[in-house]
């Protein structure tokens, strides 16, 4: 939720970005710092040889873009149609804080566990993000392909096979349809 400061005269202006389009781009100037009021982007940063990494799924109350014309850190496309609200002082240098813990999050995890344990924290994260609860655990509402989770967590594709059959074995994980995943968070990984 995005907080507008006390006699505000007129209303933060929103950006509507459609599905398939990016809001910013990896290393361009940003023209603002945005929460997402509604909608859902991928995130991804793209090494300079060409690598892509699937950093984050973006969804409602996380930021997006960079202040003062700073440089984006990846690129966001939206998956569904999206509205962006500009972010101002306090609430600007809180989400820009969050985004810094999220990303120190995600590289801890990347160096202290193993592929399963990475996999069951990124699609519980999700899950709690953007996620949409249901009897029997929380779906996260987006297809998220073995390639995209291998990219998440550092690993082949090969390798999150393996993996997610276990997690799915032990019933932290349920599978709906294609790629769509349900998670349990009430039932926890021993880890490998």
């Amino acid at each position: 939720m995005v907080v507008r400061p006390v006699g505000a005269l007129e209303p933060l202006p929103l950006v509507v970005v459609r599905t398939g389009h990016a809001a910013v781009r990896q290393g361009e100037p940003c023209a603002d710092l945005w929460a997402v009021e509604s909608g859902l982007f991928e995130a991804r940063v793209v090494s300079h040889d060409g690598r892509s990494f699937l950093y984050d799924l973006l969804g409602p109350g996380d930021a997006i873009g960079a202040p003062a014309d700073g440089p984006a850190p990846w690129t966001a496309i939206a998956l569904r149609p999206a509205r962006l609200v500009p972010l101002r002082g306090a609430n600007a240098t809180a989400a820009v804080s969050a985004s810094l813990a999220r990303a120190t999050a995600i590289a801890s995890d990347l160096a202290w566990f193993g592929v399963s344990e990475r996999i069951e924290r990124r699609l519980t994260d999700l899950a709690s993000r953007i996620g949409r609860p249901q009897s029997g655990g929380t779906v996260i509402p987006v297809r998220l392909t073995q390639d995209d989770l291998a990219s998440m967590v550092g690993a082949t594709r090969e390798t999150v096979n393996r993996s997610l059959g276990r997690l799915l074995a032990r019933g932290v994980l349920e599978r709906q349809g294609r790629a769509r995943y349900v998670v349990r968070p009430q039932l926890r990984l021993v880890p490998d």
